[in-house]
């Protein structure tokens, strides 16, 4: 290999040589590129895509609802949709890059997958933040004014976008995937046992994993606290019961986890501010 260079190393020359055996081939084809101007109160409709959707978070600050969570977005974020991934963004001021992009192998994933399907789609750029927003904004430059050979450019840039995602997740953040998995775990035994949870600690213990822990995950990936999300699950059951049969008040408390009907009574109105019963006649008022 050292035969390939013209001239030697010195103190004032070096040749930084390239080892291409450490990296996926990526050959994605972009689909389009844009830019969602600064816009004071945005909300988008929830949708989803054939292909994978990456968007720069270049202002504001918000919030991504994807598959019942909500995600906190600020300036410097990526964020990443994978294929059939239903999701919207709402916040103050927000102003995006954004790109489509299909063709995306990736070992051990589906095809036009960038992230596992449990991971979360917000990304935490770091450092790299001003040269991500350069890349954007120099793909959307080319998408713009398609002078001679803007294919091929923009191409390049997507690759390197991409090459830069994976890289922050592959050094950035080590325990990027597993952090996300155990997430979407609790998340799921809470979906299909809030009724029968007696406490945090049930979780803790099927999971293994600590309270702490548990927390710092609830937090970080939907902004509330576990129990704060058993209570909302079991109101929201509650509710469908109390909108959709003639159930007894205290039945429906039992079937949502309360075994004391006053528990579930101050519990339904420090959420609803009314009672289990004035929800009731509400419901049947509207449905008139």
């Amino acid at each position: 290999m050292s035969n390939m260079i013209h001239r030697k190393n010195s103190e004032i020359r070096k040749h930084l040589m390239f080892n291409k055996s450490s990296a996926q081939i990526l050959r994605p084809k972009i689909l389009y590129a844009g830019e969602l101007k600064r816009t004071v109160n945005w909300n988008e409709q929830p949708h989803e895509h054939e292909f994978c959707e990456i968007l720069y978070v270049r202002s504001g600050n918000g919030t991504v609802h994807f598959q019942g969570s909500n995600l906190e977005i600020n300036a410097g974020d990526i964020l990443v949709y994978n294929p059939h991934v239903v999701h919207y963004e709402s916040g103050n001021d927000l102003s995006f890059y954004f790109f489509g992009v299909h063709k995306i192998k990736l070992e051990n994933l589906p095809e036009n997958y960038l992230l596992e399907k449990s991971a979360s789609p917000v990304i935490h750029t770091g450092n790299t933040a001003p040269v991500l927003e350069f890349y954007f904004s120099q793909l959307v430059s080319e998408a713009e004014r398609k002078l001679y050979y803007y294919d091929d450019i923009s191409d390049s840039l997507v690759k390197a976008i991409l090459s830069h995602i994976l890289r922050i997740l592959a050094y950035g953040d080590k325990n990027y995937f597993k952090t996300n998995e155990s997430y979407m775990q609790a998340k799921k035994f809470i979906d299909e046992n809030y009724a029968d949870i007696r406490s945090i600690d049930d979780i803790c213990s099927s999971l293994y994993i600590s309270r702490f822990y548990l927390t710092h995950l609830f937090k970080e990936y939907s902004g509330v606290s576990p129990l704060k999300y058993i209570i909302q699950k079991r109101i929201d059951f509650s509710k469908e019961l109390l909108r959709t049969t003639e159930l007894p008040i205290g039945e429906i408390a039992l079937r949502a986890g309360y075994v004391e009907i006053n528990s579930f009574i101050k519990t339904f109105k420090n959420v609803e501010n009314m009672t289990p019963h004035a929800y009731r006649q509400q419901e049947k008022v509207n449905d008139k």
